[in-house]
């Protein structure tokens, strides 16, 4: 995380009403079973706004936070001479129905226009008329008793849920970090895990669903939500390093032994890149020049490359040990995720700002495919971000994209605006359709943003459920609720 987010830790803790110890929660899983709905809980009254009446509002700063350069500027290049708009008839949205008996998908590139909905009060599923899934929202900061001025998801490139999909970590859009339960969407605790000066970047276990990693100062930790137990498992207390980070978009291989990390000084600038290895526990590989302002650094989900993302240059795939190196493809400097093809190969997706297309890389041989053409000739405000956590259906990855509620004048929206779709991971890919998020960064691109309802959509690594902040047209400051869609059982199957 950039080094104004600092200034999250420093905010006051507040008492988070109704919140369990941890001793009272059964950790132990329930064996697997089918989805059940969670009761629905009775929509905040009108005199209310997000739920919270005006006496019960926590004070909080107007705008905290400086847009973070991992969530900021996004479309470089879009002056560039663009295919001409291919004009498509806006397709009306079809009535609001129940849950279909057989799912419908929805795939291509129509324009659709997005359906009024009221938002939905927390754990009240409701249905996309135009796309067909399923939508609950999980949060409602009057119920939970968070402090923070909204809640999501940390990030696009991260699983929220541990390895039994029992249990999920949301960050608050003030720097806090709460653990949730998933079969209720009941908040259980905040987790103490701020403090080191950088994002604590916290990872689930592969195996265990009681552990998670996190980043604290110079040290590796592994926290367990059971005992609330910390421990170090490893300390990069190199001289003048102060921090060890991923810059948030990061993440260590999908069995959690391999780690590519930043270490930084005190100033929060990159000094080395290191591998560590967490079965051996040793450092594998080392790296202390670079050719530009480092931004953030990745493993991949195997384990054999790590990936270096520069502010202005394309990014770089190296060896484990970083002794060899390749680049990406010119334009390879916007949002990504790793991620895997059908072949099980290693992928990169991203936002390729040469071409003004969504493209992917094979991490072995750099060879890029491109993939879907983002028209910026139809709407200049479109950021992406990108999901590839979905290793146990490869071959897709999710899209997000986001923008301000209104076009740029004299332009009109396009397919693509403020959408959740899946890509397939080939040339000429399937876009499958999932929903309208809702969330808007401001009414017009030229006013004041909210750079949390970016949307920040991510898979699990099942490739079963999606979750994703937005405001749903609410333009409180730095308001987010978090929201979840379940896919189709066997969508990778059924889908045509």
């Amino acid at each position: 995380m950039k080094k104004h987010l600092f200034i999250l830790i420093l905010l006051p803790i507040f008492a988070l009403p109704g919140c369990e110890k941890a001793e009272d929660i059964n950790f132990n899983p329930a064996p697997a079973e089918e989805e059940t709905e969670a009761p629905a809980v009775i929509a905040p009254s009108a005199d209310s706004k997000n739920g919270i009446k005006e006496e019960e509002k926590i004070s909080l700063p107007s705008h905290p936070l400086p847009a973070p350069s991992y969530l900021a500027a996004e479309g470089e290049n879009k002056n560039l001479t663009l295919p001409a708009a291919s004009p498509s008839a806006i397709v009306p949205p079809s009535a609001p129905a129940e849950e279909p008996s057989v799912f419908d998908f929805v795939l291509g590139q129509n324009l659709y226009q997005t359906p009024t909905l009221a938002m939905p009060a927390k754990n009240a599923p409701i249905f996309e008329p135009t796309f067909n899934t399923k939508i609950v929202r999980a949060t409602d900061r009057k119920i939970d008793g968070y402090s923070d001025a909204g809640i999501e998801n940390e990030y696009s490139r991260t699983d929220p849920e541990n390895s039994d999909e029992t249990y999920y970590i949301l960050r608050g859009n003030y720097g806090n970090w709460y653990l949730y339960r998933r079969r209720d969407n009941k908040l259980i605790k905040k987790l103490e895990i701020v403090g080191g000066g950088q994002e604590p970047e916290p990872r689930w276990d592969a195996q265990n669903p009681n552990i998670f990693y996190y980043l604290y100062a110079t040290e590796l930790r592994s926290y367990n939500i059971e005992t609330d137990v910390s421990a170090k498992i490893h300390d990069f207390n190199f001289p003048n390093i102060a921090y060890v980070t991923t810059r948030t978009e990061g993440d260590a291989s999908l069995d959690r032994r391999y780690w590519c990390i930043l270490l930084q000084d005190a100033d929060y600038n990159t000094k080395k890149i290191i591998t560590y290895d967490k079965i051996t526990d040793k450092i594998i590989g080392q790296k202390t020049d670079f050719l530009g302002d480092v931004d953030w650094a990745s493993m991949d989900m195997s384990g054999n490359y790590c990936v270096i993302g520069y502010g202005s240059r394309n990014a770089q795939i190296f060896s484990r040990n970083l002794s060899t190196m390749k680049d990406l493809p010119a334009g390879a400097s916007g949002h990504m995720d790793l991620a895997l093809d059908a072949n099980g190969r290693d992928v990169v997706v991203y936002q390729n700002n040469a071409t003004d297309f969504i493209a992917m890389a094979d991490l072995e041989t750099g060879r890029e495919t491109p993939l879907v053409f983002i028209p910026f000739n139809v709407n200049a405000d479109i950021g992406l971000h990108f999901s590839g956590n979905n290793a146990k259906i490869p071959g897709w990855a999710l899209v997000s994209t986001y923008g301000s509620q209104n076009p740029p004048e004299g332009e009109t929206h396009s397919w693509m605006d403020n959408q959740l779709f899946m890509v397939e991971l080939r040339a000429e890919p399937r876009v499958w359709r999932l929903a309208m998020t809702r969330a808007y960064l401001s009414r017009n691109p030229a006013t004041e943003k909210n750079y949390f309802a970016e949307s920040f959509a991510t898979v699990n690594t099942a490739g079963t459920r999606i979750y994703f902040g937005s405001n749903w047209g609410d333009f409180s400051p730095d308001y987010t609720e978090t929201y979840i869609i379940n896919l189709p059982a066997g969508w990778q199957n059924n889908i045509k």
